[in-house]
């Protein structure tokens, strides 16, 4: 099954709320299925509903669901934190899994896609788990975890992989083993290639994306470029603009709760300088702009991408 099989369909959705990316490549699915007669039901925390009404929120409809409860430390050990909020994420996944049936006939779901969200699934209807990462990147003393992950997969009747089945964006990660109903679907992006096109009127600007807990990284990281100039405007939340302000910089602010504003100078900028999230290498694959990424501390698949895809793939611009 891949999306272009979709007709006429009532059609469930929710992305993962540990990062905006993955709201970000969800915005050309529903925009495509949309196109195929589909009828389209989100279920999205607030944050992710704001962002989703900006570009599709006429088309579909709206259910308040709540996210998984993680916290950053802000020290660089994911897996740590991982394990420290192991048991509310536990009970946030069987609380999923127990609302999901009351969701499917209530609403007449056709067709549930969780956009790597372990427990929105059915045994009532179809279910598709939607991702780019088959296999994590973890080292091989934690396989248990290697193998939970692949369960939960299995446990989908289709898994569609975000990710070129030719050029692999995502290298290791999108490695198909085992999974017999998966599906590559390419790459999503809200972007269009002929955004590449457009002027550049910006010289560089600075993507503030990820945990809240690293923007203060993320900021020093460049206080070089944002001091010379290289940067001309950097793009965040009301959070990171706190943390903005403590630098003392004279580069502009924009404020990304609007981001049909905030595109409009990502496609002018001739750089973007940030963190090396999937959805953000997956957005320069259509706006073929110079980039300078760095991984955001702890997160191992940031790390992979950067070391293994990002600076070492001579075909990371031709997809």
């Amino acid at each position: 099954m891949h999306p272009t099989d979709l007709f006429g369909k009532t059609i469930l959705i929710s992305p993962l709320n540990w990062g905006m990316g993955h709201v970000s490549r969800c915005i050309p699915l529903i925009k495509k299925l949309k196109t195929q007669n589909n009828q389209i039901i989100l279920a999205c925390d607030e944050i992710q509903r704001t962002v989703f009404e900006s570009y599709v929120g006429s088309n579909v409809q709206f259910i308040k669901h709540e996210g998984y409860p993680f916290h950053f430390n802000g020290l660089g050990h994911f897996v740590k934190d991982i394990l420290m909020n192991l048991k509310k994420l536990k009970n946030r996944h069987t609380s999923e899994l127990l609302k999901m049936d009351e969701l499917v006939e209530k609403h007449n779901i056709d067709l549930i896609i969780s956009d790597h969200r372990y427990g929105f699934r059915s045994e009532k209807c179809i279910c598709i788990f939607m991702t780019h990462q088959l296999k994590l990147p973890l080292p091989w003393y934690f396989s248990p975890a290697q193998m939970w992950h692949k369960k939960q997969i299995s446990k989908f009747d289709f898994q569609w992989i975000v990710d070129d089945h030719e050029k692999r964006l995502a290298g290791k990660l999108s490695d198909n083993n085992g999974f017999l109903n998966s599906k590559y679907i390419g790459l999503l992006s809200r972007f269009d290639y002929d955004f590449s096109k457009r002027e550049k009127l910006y010289q560089g600007v600075l993507l503030i994306s990820g945990p809240t807990e690293y923007n203060q990284n993320l900021i020093e990281s460049f206080k070089k470029q944002l001091v010379s100039g290289e940067i001309n405007f950097i793009i965040g939340n009301d959070e990171s603009f706190k943390v903005f302000k403590s630098f003392n910089l004279t580069t502009k602010f924009h404020n990304s709760i609007d981001w049909n504003n905030t595109d409009e100078i990502i496609i002018q900028s001739k750089k973007i300088f940030g963190y090396c999230g999937y959805s953000t290498l997956m957005d320069i694959q259509y706006l073929k702009c110079e980039t300078d990424l760095i991984a955001c501390p702890g997160q191992l698949e940031q790390l992979y991408l950067q070391k293994k895809v990002l600076r070492n793939s001579q075909d990371f611009h031709k997809i």
